[in-house]
């Protein structure tokens, strides 16, 4: 990895890690999601879009929450299906590795706003090769369980893969679940 390359992930855990605990609570998280994929491609193709599934898992190990705020560094792994079938051709699918920072604003108590930004290193399933990707993914996220220790969410992503040669629009459902290994506000 060049050093221009991991300048912006230290600055992404530096603030994370500077974030006070004591405004409202440090927690853990993880979260699924299916979602659709389309991907469209940045060439001429004889396939207009690939059609695929694709299936996220996170784990936020840095996370604090305000009053009615929250942000998490998180470490996401990612996979997408092979494309729906287009006459004798099928997209290839892949597998990512990635960091993200994920924040969320909260305009009453059961609902918020989610913003995430990160970058994957991606493996094509059926190949051996390799390549980076951004994404941005935005939401809502509605509060379904709360207890001292522990929040779960139910969250409907809307994301933008950004690859070379692909850009993909994705939208799906799945499940936040937070955990406070302190009762929030004891710090």
């Amino acid at each position: 990895m060049k050093g221009k390359q991991l300048y912006p992930i230290l600055l992404l855990i530096f603030v994370a890690t500077s974030l006070p605990a004591a405004s409202g609570g440090q927690y853990y998280a993880a979260s699924s999601s299916l979602s659709y994929y389309l991907g469209i491609p940045h060439f001429e193709d004889e396939i207009p879009a690939r059609s695929s599934m694709a299936v996220s898992t996170t784990i936020g190990f840095l996370g604090y929450q305000g009053s009615n705020w929250e942000t998490v560094l998180q470490a996401h792994i990612y996979s997408v299906s092979d494309s729906l079938p287009f006459g004798n051709y099928r997209a290839r699918g892949f597998n990512s590795l990635g960091l993200s920072i994920l924040a969320s604003w909260s305009p009453s108590e059961r609902f918020s706003l989610f913003v995430q930004g990160g970058t994957e290193v991606n493996f094509y399933k059926q190949i051996e090769e390799v390549f980076a990707s951004f994404s941005f993914k935005l939401g809502p996220q509605f509060l379904i369980v709360e207890e001292p220790t522990y929040q779960m969410y139910l969250i409907a992503p809307v994301s933008v893969h950004l690859r070379k040669e692909i850009t993909a629009l994705q939208a799906g459902i799945g499940v936040r679940y937070l955990i406070f290994p302190f009762r929030r506000g004891d710090t």
